[in-house]
Protein backbone atom coordinates (compact mmCIF):
# COMPACT_ATOMS: atom_id res chain seq x y z
CA UNK A 1 0.00 0.00 0.00
CA UNK A 2 2.75 2.42 0.92
CA UNK A 3 4.56 1.48 -2.25
CA UNK A 4 1.48 2.36 -4.32
CA UNK A 5 1.15 5.70 -2.54
CA UNK A 6 4.83 6.44 -3.12
CA UNK A 7 4.54 5.59 -6.84
CA UNK A 8 1.38 7.71 -7.15
CA UNK A 9 3.13 10.60 -5.39
CA UNK A 10 6.15 10.25 -7.65
CA UNK A 11 3.98 10.24 -10.77
CA UNK A 12 2.09 13.28 -9.53
CA UNK A 13 5.32 15.15 -8.85
CA UNK A 14 6.67 14.21 -12.30
CA UNK A 15 3.44 15.40 -13.93
CA UNK A 16 3.55 18.63 -11.91
CA UNK A 17 7.20 19.20 -12.87
CA UNK A 18 6.36 18.51 -16.51
CA UNK A 19 3.57 21.11 -16.46
CA UNK A 20 5.98 23.62 -14.87
CA UNK A 21 8.48 22.92 -17.65
CA UNK A 22 5.76 23.32 -20.31
CA UNK A 23 4.69 26.60 -18.73
CA UNK A 24 8.27 27.88 -18.69
CA UNK A 25 8.81 26.77 -22.30
CA UNK A 26 5.72 28.71 -23.41
CA UNK A 27 6.88 31.74 -21.43
CA UNK A 28 10.32 31.63 -23.01
CA UNK A 29 8.83 31.25 -26.48
CA UNK A 30 6.66 34.31 -25.87
CA UNK A 31 9.69 36.29 -24.69
CA UNK A 32 11.66 35.25 -27.78
CA UNK A 33 8.77 36.35 -30.03
CA UNK A 34 8.63 39.74 -28.28
CA UNK A 35 12.38 40.20 -28.65
CA UNK A 36 12.21 39.31 -32.34
CA UNK A 37 9.46 41.88 -32.88
CA UNK A 38 11.53 44.54 -31.14
CA UNK A 39 14.57 43.55 -33.20
CA UNK A 40 12.53 43.95 -36.37
CA UNK A 41 11.42 47.41 -35.26
CA UNK A 42 14.99 48.42 -34.40
CA UNK A 43 16.22 47.11 -37.75
CA UNK A 44 13.58 49.10 -39.64
CA UNK A 45 14.54 52.26 -37.74
CA UNK A 46 18.19 51.53 -38.54
CA UNK A 47 17.44 51.23 -42.26
CA UNK A 48 15.44 54.46 -42.24
CA UNK A 49 18.19 56.43 -40.48
CA UNK A 50 20.79 54.91 -42.78
CA UNK A 51 18.81 56.21 -45.78
CA UNK A 52 18.48 59.67 -44.22
CA UNK A 53 22.22 59.80 -43.53
CA UNK A 54 23.08 58.67 -47.06
CA UNK A 55 20.74 61.28 -48.56
CA UNK A 56 22.31 64.03 -46.45
CA UNK A 57 25.80 62.91 -47.43
CA UNK A 58 24.88 62.92 -51.11
CA UNK A 59 23.38 66.39 -50.76
CA UNK A 60 26.53 67.60 -49.00
CA UNK A 61 28.82 66.09 -51.63
CA UNK A 62 26.94 65.87 -54.93
CA UNK A 63 28.33 63.46 -57.48
CA UNK A 64 27.55 65.81 -60.36
CA UNK A 65 28.69 69.41 -60.34
CA UNK A 66 25.89 71.62 -61.50
CA UNK A 67 26.45 74.54 -63.83
CA UNK A 68 26.63 77.84 -62.07
CA UNK A 69 23.23 79.48 -61.89
CA UNK A 70 22.65 82.69 -63.74
CA UNK A 71 22.28 85.52 -61.25
CA UNK A 72 20.30 88.56 -62.10
CA UNK A 73 18.38 91.27 -60.35
CA UNK A 74 15.47 88.84 -59.81
CA UNK A 75 17.72 85.91 -58.90
CA UNK A 76 20.29 87.11 -56.35
CA UNK A 77 23.14 84.86 -55.21
CA UNK A 78 22.58 83.09 -51.90
CA UNK A 79 23.80 84.72 -48.71
CA UNK A 80 27.19 83.33 -47.64
CA UNK A 81 26.21 83.14 -43.95
CA UNK A 82 23.04 81.23 -44.84
CA UNK A 83 25.09 78.79 -46.93
CA UNK A 84 27.55 78.25 -44.05
CA UNK A 85 24.68 77.70 -41.58
CA UNK A 86 23.01 75.24 -43.94
CA UNK A 87 26.26 73.32 -44.41
CA UNK A 88 26.84 73.19 -40.65
CA UNK A 89 23.27 72.04 -40.02
CA UNK A 90 23.70 69.27 -42.60
CA UNK A 91 26.96 68.14 -40.97
CA UNK A 92 25.23 68.15 -37.57
CA UNK A 93 22.40 66.00 -38.95
CA UNK A 94 24.87 63.56 -40.50
CA UNK A 95 26.73 63.29 -37.19
CA UNK A 96 23.46 62.82 -35.26
CA UNK A 97 22.30 60.12 -37.68
CA UNK A 98 25.62 58.34 -37.15
CA UNK A 99 25.20 58.49 -33.37
CA UNK A 100 21.61 57.25 -33.62
CA UNK A 101 22.72 54.39 -35.87
CA UNK A 102 25.32 53.35 -33.29
CA UNK A 103 22.68 53.38 -30.52
CA UNK A 104 20.30 51.27 -32.62
CA UNK A 105 23.08 48.82 -33.51
CA UNK A 106 23.99 48.42 -29.83
CA UNK A 107 20.32 47.89 -28.93
CA UNK A 108 19.96 45.24 -31.63
CA UNK A 109 23.05 43.42 -30.35
CA UNK A 110 21.78 43.54 -26.75
CA UNK A 111 18.47 42.06 -27.87
CA UNK A 112 20.33 39.35 -29.77
CA UNK A 113 22.27 38.41 -26.62
CA UNK A 114 19.03 38.22 -24.64
CA UNK A 115 17.49 36.05 -27.33
CA UNK A 116 20.48 33.70 -27.40
CA UNK A 117 20.31 33.28 -23.62
CA UNK A 118 16.62 32.41 -23.91
CA UNK A 119 17.36 29.92 -26.70
CA UNK A 120 19.99 28.27 -24.50
CA UNK A 121 17.49 27.98 -21.63
CA UNK A 122 14.89 26.59 -24.03
CA UNK A 123 17.36 23.95 -25.28
CA UNK A 124 18.08 22.98 -21.68
CA UNK A 125 14.39 22.62 -20.89
CA UNK A 126 13.55 20.62 -24.01
CA UNK A 127 16.50 18.29 -23.53
CA UNK A 128 15.44 17.69 -19.91
CA UNK A 129 12.04 16.38 -21.02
Amino acid sequence: MRFMLAVAGLLASVAFAQSEIDTEVRSIQAQIAAIQQEQQSVYQQFQMLQTFKRDEQLAANPLVIENSPVYSRDNAPPNYDDMVREKQARQDRIRQYGNDLNVLYDRYQALEQQKQALFARLRDLTSAR
